[in-house]
């Protein structure tokens, strides 16, 4: 996932200056999460030299941004300090985990901090965010495409109306395997569940006499359910909810076949494992 963002955001800014000398770690971290945002707001000082008020820190602007997997909104509030004798410039990202409003001072927990700065400007120029600034006597120039930041609508004769925008009608989503998962869903189990992992859910289980055990829940199990080897019952299996993983190292052995079998021959592993009996009697591919 990282990687596929990297590789994404590279193209993106392919025409930018900065980006061919490469991203110093913060620069990158404020443009994976920057890249997202809805909003910016309270934006002050566009295109100026920032000098006052010296020794303070001012809000800068905020972001409303999704949070990991995109179901609920988080905001960044951005604050500059101006350095004045021995107290030293700062720039200072703090995070709120819901959507709110921002102090006008930073409260000085910082989700992200750079000090020993001066002489910063910020500009916001055509959706892409610019800070400049000098950083231990070095010139630093920071860049962030804000694609998904909307200025408005777009009217045009005998057309549809038009988000005003980077790329009207595009828009980066922020998901993850748990993006379609939320609270009010009651489907049992994750797209990510492994055995190998202790995280399969056991929805239906058969014990040495061939019965089922409690409740069969394999029909709420969110992506299908697959059986295991264990008593060698002409039903076949115990059930776990998600997608088979079977023969591979650590995982259930793949059943032979419906038809019961010799014992020592229900389950199949890959060439280089062996199936093994575990403690719930499950033959596992070690």
């Amino acid at each position: 996932m990282k990687l596929a963002l990297l590789v994404l955001f590279c193209i993106l800014s392919s025409c930018s200056p900065v980006m061919k000398t490469g991203l110093s770690e913060t620069e990158f971290k404020l443009a994976s999460e920057w890249m997202y945002a809805y909003t910016l707001s309270d934006f002050k000082l566009n295109g100026v030299l920032i000098e006052r008020p010296p020794g303070i820190s001012q809000l800068l602007f905020k972001m409303t941004i999704p949070t990991e997997g995109g179901l609920t909104l988080k905001t960044q509030c951005v604050y500059y300090q101006v350095p004045y004798k021995r107290i030293s410039g700062k720039l200072s990202i703090e995070e709120l985990r819901k959507e709110g409003a921002c102090a006008e001072t930073a409260s000085g927990d910082s989700w992200v901090e750079v000090d020993n700065i001066k002489d910063f400007k910020m500009t916001l120029d055509n959706y892409r965010l610019y800070f400049d600034f000098d950083r231990a006597g070095k010139k630093v120039k920071w860049s962030f495409l804000l694609p998904n930041i909307e200025n408005g609508l777009i009217h045009e004769k005998y057309g549809p109306q038009k988000e005003k925008k980077w790329k009207s009608g595009l828009s980066f989503l922020r998901i993850n395997s748990d993006s379609f998962l939320n609270q009010n869903n009651k489907y049992l189990g994750k797209l990510s569940d492994r055995m190998s992992k202790g995280a399969a859910i056991r929805c239906q289980q058969i014990d040495k006499n061939c019965q089922v055990v409690g409740e069969d829940r394999c029909d709420e199990c969110r992506f299908g359910w697959y059986q295991v080897v264990d008593y060698n019952c002409p039903q076949g299996g115990s059930k776990f909810c998600g997608q088979s993983h079977c023969g591979e190292k650590g995982e259930p052995a793949c059943p032979r076949g419906s038809k019961i079998v010799a014992e020592g021959e229900e389950g199949i592993c890959q060439s280089d494992l062996t199936p093994v009996m575990n403690a719930d009697h499950i033959l596992i591919c070690q």
